[in-house]
């Protein structure tokens, strides 16, 4: 009769003991998914690993060629004092799709620009993703 007593109350615990439900996130170096607004966020840094602020980073549904004429700019942000800058896409690939999307860091010039990327970030951007990485920059 013990045994059985004992059985039923860990039984019984057992089945009261949850977890509480959380949003799980999953993270690679590239990509967290677990959100839910389609975000890209860059760090600017140079080739030290020390971020840099004050490059105007933009966003384009076309790669960019040296010495051709920059493809139509969809969005810019300038890097902040720890370097970063985050664009929310979602309202936009909801009307104009996942991508892919080619992102560039840039110096204000007294002709324009200078492209100063050394890698080129380009992403599919799905609704509810979030897309971090780094632009090297010369």
């Amino acid at each position: 009769m013990k045994k059985l007593l004992v059985l039923f109350l860990l039984t019984g615990t057992l089945i009261s003991c949850t977890t509480e439900d959380s949003e799980t996130e999953i993270t690679t170096n590239e990509s967290t998914s677990g959100s839910t607004a389609a975000t890209v966020n860059l760090t600017v840094i140079n080739s030290s690993s020390a971020t840099q602020s004050g490059y105007i980073v933009m966003m384009f549904n076309r790669e960019v060629k040296e010495n051709q004429p920059l493809p139509e700019i969809l969005f810019q942000k300038t890097s902040n004092s720890d370097g970063k800058v985050s664009f929310d896409l979602e309202d936009y690939i909801a009307k104009n799709g996942n991508g892919p999307y080619y992102f560039e860091a840039f110096l204000q010039t007294s002709n324009g620009f200078s492209l100063e990327s050394i890698t080129h970030p380009t992403f599919l951007v799905t609704s509810g993703q979030i897309r971090t990485t780094s632009i090297i920059v010369k």
